[in-house]
């Protein structure tokens, strides 16, 4: 994937946030969201953690509990396990750690979903905005 591709992806990415999620305050007034922002759905108040800081991808943080199903193989998935206000997978990796200043994710299973197109991104998005 180009740079301009990811750029593009980027882009439309947050034009269609704007569109149908509204953004979560941070809990800390010093948060600048350079690596995570976390969004709600307009309807059905779904959550959903991003992370736009990735040359090759987009990081989708949702709680599992009614996330999307039936992924296409394009979308890499990774489970995560609460493990107090952190959380891990079964590698023993790690999750963004600014999950744990939102309430929506503290002590959730969680899972980071990997996109690269938009029609990936989209595919999750109007799942989580029904």
């Amino acid at each position: 994937m180009s740079g301009t591709e990811i750029d593009n992806l980027k882009g439309a990415l947050r034009a269609r946030l704007r569109r149908d999620f509204n953004q979560v305050p941070s809990s800390r007034d010093t948060s600048r969201k350079a690596h995570l922002e976390v969004w709600e759905s307009k309807r059905g108040s779904r959550v959903l953690g991003i992370e736009f800081d990735h040359a090759d991808r987009v990081n989708l943080w949702l709680p599992r509990l009614g996330m999307p199903r039936n992924l296409p193989p394009t979308i890499e998935r990774v489970d995560k396990a609460p493990k107090g206000r952190i959380w891990t997978d079964v590698n023993g990796d790690g999750a963004n750690s600014n999950l744990s200043a939102y309430k929506q994710f503290v002590t959730r299973p969680i899972a980071r979903l990997g996109v690269k197109t938009l029609e990936d991104a989209v595919l999750v998005l109007e799942q989580l905005s029904r």
